[in-house]
């Protein structure tokens, strides 16, 4: 059976998401906005799984809206907050903030990451008066943890407003909505063991938001469109399970402590180590291989990995995020390795086994 190590894509089902869309397929089929029994099972359904995400990251209910995705609710924070200022992101941002940022409309400036992430007082000369800050949390390559609550308070100095892309921070770190400061923060299903096409966009109170989507008054006007039930109640679950999920980093961290290991013996650079880091995921170089390249010859071995973002994987372009983080190193980006792990599906002997694959494989450039 191949190891799957490509957890920062998409994780493994857990059980308690599993569990839950199977009893959900009975009862949560029909329309959440239908007044008869069988759309009022789906609405309950519905509204389980916001309260289950309000409680995971400490929210209220009523500021939870429930989005298709993490995609969908960092587009939807960054295009419907208010504001004509210059949005401000980094160079080593997803597509999801990236993109969103530059289809805006508004002035852009993108703060280098070349040396580290920026300071506090870049970001709030950046910025000015009614500015956005949109930036990640965990860097979804590297997992490097940013400074995400100085960046916070540089940007209320300023004046402007924050939206947060915490898809990689949820269930690797502890959240806390209200201590975090931000205005909008997005969350993914898939990044935490529940399925993909579920996810979240906390929206403080009293801030507004243009919808994106129109044609409905669902997500109480902010978000059209008939919800899958099924699915969220899975992404419910899944945010149920997160205490667990987060007492295992400390065994994540050791798997990924080995797998590190072996790499920097094979001559790997390991990529985004200077600072913290969350504990599932390692990005390393090699000079002798593309990336690509190298996680194609990894799969036939039977280690499922990627060389960065999954939604680039399609691409044949080097990473943007490390060439950012290392302008003057363009072989890092072209040749990275990015091995993501979590608790689900996994254990030692399957970290073992993804040893020896890289121990066969790796040499043969």
């Amino acid at each position: 059976m191949p190891v799957y190590l490509d957890h920062h894509a998409a994780t493994p089902l857990c059980a308690a998401a599993r569990d839950a869309m199977r009893a959900a397929e009975e009862t949560g089929w029909a329309n959440p906005s239908s007044l008869h029994g069988a759309g009022r099972a789906a609405k309950a359904l519905l509204e389980g799984a916001r309260r289950a995400v309000a409680e995971a990251v400490g929210a209220a209910p009523a500021d939870v809206v429930l989005t298709a995705g993490g995609t969908e609710a960092c587009n939807l924070a960054v295009l419907g907050l208010p504001g004509t200022g210059p949005v401000v992101t980094t160079a080593g941002e997803h597509p999801a903030i990236g993109a969103a940022a530059r289809a805006s409309g508004r002035p852009l400036r993108v703060l280098a990451m070349a040396g580290g992430a920026p300071g506090a007082e870049v970001v709030e000369e950046a910025l000015g008066e009614d500015g956005l800050l949109a930036v990640q949390w965990v860097s979804h390559e590297t997992g490097a943890i940013l400074p995400v609550a100085e960046w916070v308070e540089a940007a209320r100095a300023a004046g402007a407003r924050v939206v947060v892309d915490a898809t990689q921070a949820l269930g690797r770190l502890p959240v806390d909505v209200e201590a975090l400061g931000a205005d909008a923060i997005a969350f993914a299903s898939h990044k935490i063991g529940g399925p993909a096409g579920a996810g979240a966009l906390w929206l403080r109170r009293g801030m507004e938001l243009a919808p994106r989507a129109l044609g409905g008054g669902q997500e109480r006007g902010r978000r059209a469109g008939t919800p899958h039930a099924v699915t969220l109640a899975g992404f419910g679950a899944a945010c149920g399970a997160l205490e667990a999920r987060l007492g295992a980093m400390e065994r994540v961290a050791s798997w990924r402590d080995r797998l590190e290991a072996t790499l920097e013996a094979l001559g790997g650079v390991v990529n985004g180590a200077e600072g913290p880091r969350v504990a599932s995921v390692t990005s390393a170089s090699f000079r002798a291989w593309r990336g690509p390249v190298l996680v194609a010859a990894l799969d036939v071995e039977g280690l499922q990995a990627s060389a960065g973002a999954a939604c680039s994987s399609g691409v044949a372009e080097a990473s943007p995020g490390l060439r950012a983080l290392y302008p003057e190193e363009p072989w890092r980006a072209e040749s990275a390795l990015r091995l993501s792990l979590g608790p689900e599906g996994l254990d030692d002997a399957a970290i073992e086994e993804a040893v020896a694959i890289l121990q066969r494989v790796i040499p043969r450039a």
